[in-house]
């Protein structure tokens, strides 16, 4: 059983209204946030056995602190596999919902019908590989399904010095290399130079 039916059984993940998807990325990283903080307390409480550590008097207290640092251990081993697993859910779910997000846009382009062909299986591989985020959406999704075609939602759109400047400072801003009002000054001196 694929993660994808895992949370929304046989439909296509295509179809999960956006609601659900928000509901289920809530989800996700509450319990990502509750096994972090379970993490730091057993980190804290395998600390504090080793401060007692240096203070046993008997080979046998010792042995009970190994014996319990040893048991937080291997929960803390179990602990760091479910929340890498809670993690890869969490990519999963995150650029489906971008998708989603951007379904209107996608529609209509080869991109689009191309993930409504995938199997289930093979979209929640694409999912997982992808990193998505708002910024960089159109050329990720282009790269990862091996595409050529000109960045889908741009096409429209002609070869545009200025434009394509404006979208430069704006990615500037959103990488902090410049703040928004150093960017407006750019962006209006170079109007009217």
């Amino acid at each position: 059983m694929g993660l994808l039916s895992k949370f929304f059984g046989p439909k296509n993940p295509l179809d999960v209204p956006l609601k659900d998807l928000l509901e289920n990325q809530m989800k996700l990283e509450a319990q990502i946030e509750k096994i972090e903080r379970e993490l730091r307390a057993i980190e804290a409480e395998i600390a504090e056995l080793f401060e007692r550590a240096k203070k046993a008097k008997s080979r046998s207290e010792e042995l009970t602190i190994a014996t319990k640092i040893k048991t937080l251990n291997k929960r803390k081993k179990n602990l760091q596999a479910t929340h890498a697993q809670l993690n890869k859910q969490l990519m999963l779910v995150s650029n489906l919902l971008i998708i989603k997000e951007n379904e209107e846009l996608l529609k209509g382009t080869p991109t689009w019908e191309m993930l409504r062909k995938m199997s289930p299986k093979e979209l929640e591989e694409k999912l997982i590989e992808m990193e998505l985020d708002a910024r960089n959406f159109n050329e990720s999704l282009e790269k990862m399904l091996g595409m050529t075609d000109r960045t889908i939602g741009v096409e429209d759109f002609e070869a545009d010095e200025e434009l394509e400047e404006i979208l430069s400072t704006i990615r500037a801003v959103k990488e902090g290399e410049l703040e928004p009002e150093e960017a407006t000054k750019k962006v209006v001196e170079e109007e009217t130079e």
